[in-house]
């Protein structure tokens, strides 16, 4: 191999690195957990806690949700319950669509998996400085609810 072969064989390596490093450039926060066995008991919470610095600057709120195709219906609610610096909480109920009509999963993947990444709200802002707790519990009215793998959350600096 010829150094001029090598430094482009390098050079076309490093652009693809890059590439991928800029499609998650946005990322503040993203954690999922996994739920074992796909099994998520209605009084298990998933707890993601952030540190938040900038309350000027808009965020974009994701929810990640990661079903099997065993997963019984179309959609997901959740009970998100937001744990503020300094005390307070709020809480909300959120929907969350996995399939359309026809039953086909909205997701990205393929097999046994679907990946969602689902916009809860745009251009959100934090009103103060300091540690967030959100805490995720699924809402479906069922003691165990089956087919769910992990779920979590994402926020993205505009």
């Amino acid at each position: 191999m010829t150094v001029l072969n090598y430094l482009v064989k390098c050079s076309a390596l490093l652009l693809v690195v890059m590439a991928f490093a800029a499609c998650d450039a946005d990322k503040f926060y993203d954690e999922s957990l996994s739920l074992p066995g796909d099994r998520w008991p209605g009084e298990e919470a998933l707890s993601f806690t952030m540190n938040i610095e900038d309350t000027v600057s808009p965020y974009s709120f994701y929810i990640n949700v990661r079903n099997s195709t065993s997963y019984k219906y179309n959609n997901i609610y959740f009970f998100l319950t937001t744990s503020y610096p300094g005390g307070g909480l709020s809480r909300d109920t959120i929907e969350c669509t996995l399939a359309d009509k026809s039953g086909k999963w909205l997701g990205k993947g393929s097999g046994r998996y679907r990946d969602n990444r689902i916009l809860i709200r745009d251009d959100i802002r934090f009103p103060r400085k300091g540690e967030y707790t959100l805490r995720l519990n699924q809402a479906m009215r069922e003691e165990v609810l089956e087919g769910i793998s992990e779920a979590g959350v994402r926020l993205e600096k505009k």
